[in-house]
């Protein structure tokens, strides 16, 4: 076992002998003997040291009778405090010198300014800074201390406004008619939603449709309430009967493919200018002479106008209408008898108390078939944000109440063909529940 050395007990050094040791393969291996005495001890280190050697093996020599050198005297002891001192500023020296080679390095490109007048790059506080600071001023903080030169703003010429100046474009109005500029196939022009991927109406084909087997019901809660009055409007596009419930707690649409509960807004209707057109929807390549759309949104948004702009934000359920063959001159929806009222285009009617009805009276118990699928409105802005529900099971209407939707009127002419043309599938999956 060998001891370590420290400085304090060190009193005497012997130099190293190099010492030979056979070794069974004919090489010899070379110990470095250090040896030294302290306080009246030996004590040795060994380094081994490789070297070729032909000759048999030498004995070990020590030398344990020779003088420390002379470098270990007292006043070698002295100069090791000056040692790392010394190191020290010989470091910082040659971090000065190569920053000072650098320095040019990291100098940003001033403006012109400060290139013309070098007074600029100059701090007010140079006069203050410390002598003994070790690095040089920056220059980049003392640019910061100058306040940059202000830039005098030029007055323009006003400008009269003449009949050339450009104003506002305004709203375009939406038209039907497949040959106007603003006809369906245009609307994205006017919007560019409208010419998404997943926009309706489309075309349903029973046949094609995936069935539901395991499904939940269709549920229409409040749908015998009566609202405290209906506002009737010809909006120049439809006539749109909304409720004014007041108090009264509104209709709540919910199951089916309806992950929350929808509240009821409006209805309102597309019809066609005689009894073979008139349906959005084209069920089994067959178009009907009405369709009513009543537009619920989702509950969990604050008004429909807050939830139309979200993914699930709308729900809207068709119902087709067929011609009452029976009786042509019969009365057989109770809206039909207030049309009269609003035959002008932008004019409404308000609906009293006493002759409102619920929405039961329109489309009784949700107990038929339906497809599913995710479209959009069918009227510009054209959002994609709606749950179709669209009824295969027909309601019935007379052609005396359809005369009455073809006395109304739009900006242009009759309000008749108010329905846009089927739009392309892209891929979409439509259920059959």
């Amino acid at each position: 076992m060998f001891r370590l050395l420290s400085s304090d007990s060190l009193l005497e050094a012997k130099p190293f002998v190099n010492t030979p040791i056979a070794s069974g393969n004919g090489r010899h291996s070379h110990l470095r003997a250090d040896r030294w005495a302290s306080a009246g001890q030996s004590y040795v280190s060994f380094q081994p040291v490789e070297k070729c050697s032909n000759g048999a093996a030498a004995a070990a020599a020590a030398a344990a009778t020779a003088q420390p050198p002379s470098y270990y005297n007292e006043k070698s002891e002295q100069m090791q405090l000056f040692k790392w001192p010394g190191q020290l500023v010989l470091f910082n020296f040659l971090m000065f010198m190569s920053w000072r080679s650098c320095r040019g390095l990291n100098v940003p490109d001033y403006s012109s300014r400060y290139q013309r007048d070098p007074q600029t790059v100059i701090s007010k506080n140079d006069a203050n800074r410390n002598p003994d600071f070790y690095f040089p001023p920056d220059p980049e903080a003392d640019l910061a201390e100058s306040s940059p030169e202000e830039v005098p703003l030029l007055r323009q010429k006003y400008r009269p406004a003449t009949s050339t100046t450009p104003k506002p474009a305004a709203a375009a109005t939406i038209s039907y008619n497949p040959k106007d500029k603003n006809g369906p196939s245009n609307w994205y022009r006017i919007d560019a939603r409208c010419g998404g991927r997943y926009q309706s109406p489309i075309l349903l084909n029973t046949s094609s449709a995936l069935v539901v087997n395991r499904k939940r019901p269709l549920r229409l809660a409040g749908q015998t309430n009566l609202p405290d009055s209906i506002r009737l409007q010809n909006d120049g596009h439809s006539a749109k009967f909304t409720y004014n419930w007041g108090n009264v707690e509104r209709p709540v649409l919910s199951g089916g493919p309806l992950k929350t509960k929808y509240v009821f807004e409006q209805f309102h209707f597309h019809w066609g200018s005689n009894s073979s057109v008139g349906s959005e929807h084209v069920l089994d390549q067959r178009r009907y002479p009405l369709e009513i759309h009543l537009v619920f949104y989702n509950g969990l948004y604050g008004s429909f106008q807050e939830a139309s702009g979200q993914v699930d934000g709308i729900a809207v359920v068709g119902l087709f209408y067929e011609i009452y063959k029976h009786s042509a001159n019969e009365q057989l929806n109770t809206w039909t008898f207030f049309l009269y009222n609003v035959v002008q285009p932008n004019s409404e009617y308000t609906i009293s108390f006493i002759d409102t009805f619920p929405l039961y009276e329109i489309i009784g118990d949700i107990e038929w078939p339906y497809f599913s699928y995710e479209g959009s409105l069918t009227t510009p802005p054209c959002l994609e944000t709606v749950t179709w529900i669209v009824a295969t099971k027909p309601l019935l209407v007379t052609e005396k109440e359809m005369n009455q939707f073809r006395r109304l009127r739009s900006t242009t002419g009759l309000l008749v063909n108010n329905y846009r043309p089927v739009q392309k599938l892209n891929n979409r999956r439509v259920f059959l529940y």
